[in-house]
């Protein structure tokens, strides 16, 4: 990286050609390759981009990436790397020793140079301490010394995350409204002294949610993100008081206030009604989609960049090819941002791609409305204080999720990236030439025949 007073989204110098970004409305813009530069000071620009507050309280070194998509392919490698060879070096040691110990032994009574009965004193008991110790180190993961504590701290992970994770399962939400054959989890429980066997299904936690307000407007996505299903407590199941939505937090200190937990019984429908129900989460969790694949292709093959969104859709204007795009793509991003029941709730005249481009269609308009609003505001100076209160439009409830759209045009983005977009190098690496130093001398080199590393007097000058 390089000095920089300010943070900068530098494009590629010396680069002509341009690609193309596309939009969730599927227009595209021509753009260079880029790179978010922060703010460096004089004599930072061969370290990591790295953040002194973080650096204090955790009492490590930082790299702060940002706008590169590769910065998280390599947390995820990072995340999930191998260390066991490296970690079981010593332990293995120790076993090889042993292993050659009790061969020789036996070998030794095979060719009749010791007895059978022939026992050292305490081998017996030292090669029992010795296997019991090596069964206790090798029969768990271990981890280097460096990263002992983080595991300890972050409850079995090499990173901590703000959030938790939830799934979002939209294959099984788009077999379970298709009526098709779905893995699910079988629980058994005892009602009325009768064994009751009843399929554990998130698709089946979302259709058949509670009947209430709240979750009425809410999709899919929505509800995995606040919401989590437990099984109820035998005191929950028998009692039949329609209050006992609601608990208290049964682990709060004695002379505090208790911190209310809030439970919605789920519709008579569900099959699991009687023996679970939904539990509000403190801390709201990052859902993590599993979609069918190829079903939320590239905004560039829905065939939308030389056409408006207001326009109609003549089946002679259309390729089949397009059309199954279409539909594949509203029919996921439906199924994860607007709230149904029923697969009629996500359609338009048997269209999915007619409900949602009706959806995004008004909402582009919204977000104009409201940016034009914007501007009027700073034009004139802000409104006078008391006035407009409350008077902004928005965007309302039980249509597509506003926050689905903004997660619709990240992953965009994301496709964007991984596309035909190269990654910008930044000032150093551009302007840094590599010059080989030529004094006259002559090079020795020396490789390590295992392994080909160079050895470091490759790169000194002999003065020989």
């Amino acid at each position: 990286m390089s000095a920089s007073d300010v943070t900068t989204i530098t494009t590629e110098k010396g680069v002509e050609e341009l690609v193309p970004w596309f939009g969730i409305d599927g227009k595209a813009i021509m753009v260079k390759p880029w790179i978010v530069e922060p703010k460096r000071p004089m004599g930072c620009q061969y370290i990591n981009t790295h953040n002194m507050a973080l650096a204090r309280v955790l009492n490590c070194n930082t790299n702060i990436q940002i706008g590169d998509p590769s910065s998280i392919f390599y947390t995820t490698l990072y995340g999930t790397k191998d260390t066991q060879k490296e970690d079981c070096e010593a332990p293995q040691r120790v076993q090889n020793v042993c292993t050659r110990k009790l061969l020789k032994a036996e070998s030794e009574v095979l060719d009749g140079t010791r007895q059978p009965d022939e026992v050292q004193d305490g081998f017996v008991e030292g090669l029992c301490m010795m296997l019991a110790a090596m069964n206790a180190a090798t029969s768990r993961l271990k981890v280097s010394t460096v990263m002992s504590h983080l595991l300890v701290c972050n409850g079995g992970t090499r990173f901590t995350f703000s959030h938790d994770f939830g799934n979002l399962l939209v294959s099984q939400l788009e077999a379970t409204l298709d009526q098709k054959e779905i893995r699910v989890r079988l629980r058994t429980n005892i009602s009325g002294g009768k064994t009751v066997i009843w399929p554990d299904s998130s698709a089946d936690d979302y259709i058949h949610r509670p009947d209430d307000p709240s979750f009425n407007t809410m999709c899919s996505y929505e509800m995995i993100m606040k919401y989590k299903k437990v099984c109820k407590t035998f005191k929950e199941m028998d009692s039949t008081d329609a209050s006992a939505c609601t608990g208290e937090n049964e682990n709060a200190d004695a002379g505090t206030s208790c911190k209310r937990i809030h439970k919605f019984a789920f519709r008579d429908s569900h099959p699991g009604k009687e023996f679970s129900h939904l539990v509000q989460l403190s801390l709201i969790v990052i859902p993590k989609i599993h979609l069918p694949k190829g079903k939320l292709c590239s905004t560039e093959k829905l065939g939308l960049e030389n056409k408006s969104l207001k326009d109609d859709d003549l089946p002679e204007d259309t390729d089949e090819g397009v059309i199954a795009y279409r539909e594949d793509y509203a029919k996921m991003a439906l199924l994860m941002f607007y709230p149904f029941r029923c697969k009629n709730d996500l359609r338009l005249e048997d269209s999915y791609w007619k409900k949602y481009k009706k959806e995004l269609s008004e909402y582009l308009d919204y977000v104009e409305r409201k940016r034009i609003v914007q501007n009027v505001e700073a034009t004139q100076g802000g409104q006078e204080e008391g006035q407009g209160c409350g008077t902004e439009e928005k965007w309302p409830k039980g249509r597509f999720w506003e926050k689905g759209f903004e997660i619709l045009r990240n992953i965009q983005d994301r496709t964007n990236l991984e596309g035909q977009l190269k990654r910008a190098r930044d000032q150093v690496t551009r302007d840094t030439q590599c010059k080989e130093i030529d004094e006259g001398g002559a090079k020795r080199r020396r490789f390590d025949g295992e392994d080909r590393l160079p050895d470091i007097t490759e790169f000194c000058i002999s003065k020989e």
